[in-house]
């Protein structure tokens, strides 16, 4: 099994685009976000959440995460469920560079996939970020964005001493 996670790419800008639509279709004006966070899980549901949060003074701390059932979400039924993979089948993924990883033997398989996930996932944050893809919403005076993995924690992105540095909207 072959995952090319550059594949996801158009997907994923999609999906931040149409959460982008529904969060200013249902917010109240004077809700400034303050953090976008993007959640993911694979090997289980191998979904993906954009989360915007109004907080004052926003963490990253999973918080969100307990309203994680009410934000819509986008499956990934390609990538992998590990209980449905055939014994001795190889997995391998396709990260953003072209390079092929076989994941599936690996001794850190889960801390591998969640890396090119991850990556791929800040790559379209920043992506939508560039192309003014958050100009619509109504953002505090910092904002920053945030990629995680909500099951292991093998993935975070800006590590909490670089947060606004590279990830402010």
């Amino acid at each position: 099994m072959i995952i090319d996670i550059r594949n996801d790419g158009p997907d994923f800008l999609g999906y931040v685009r149409q959460r982008v639509e529904q969060h200013m279709a249902s917010s109240k004006p004077s809700a400034r976000v303050s953090r976008i966070e993007c959640g993911f899980e694979i090997g289980q549901g191998n979904d993906v959440w954009l989360d915007f949060d109004t907080r004052a003074n926003p963490e990253p701390d999973g918080e969100w995460t307990r309203h994680i059932g009410e934000i819509p979400v986008l499956k990934r039924p390609k990538w992998p469920i590990w209980e449905a993979v055939p014994e001795g089948e190889l997995v391998f993924f396709i990260d953003l560079q072209g390079q092929k990883v076989e994941v599936t033997t690996a001794e850190n398989t889960d801390e591998l996939i969640c890396t090119i996930v991850g990556d791929a996932l800040k790559h379209t944050l920043l992506t939508a970020r560039d192309t003014g893809l958050f100009k619509s919403l109504p953002k505090a005076d910092k904002c920053e964005i945030g990629v995680m993995d909500v099951m292991s924690g093998y993935y975070g992105w800006p590590a909490y001493q670089d947060r606004g540095k590279e990830n402010m909207v």
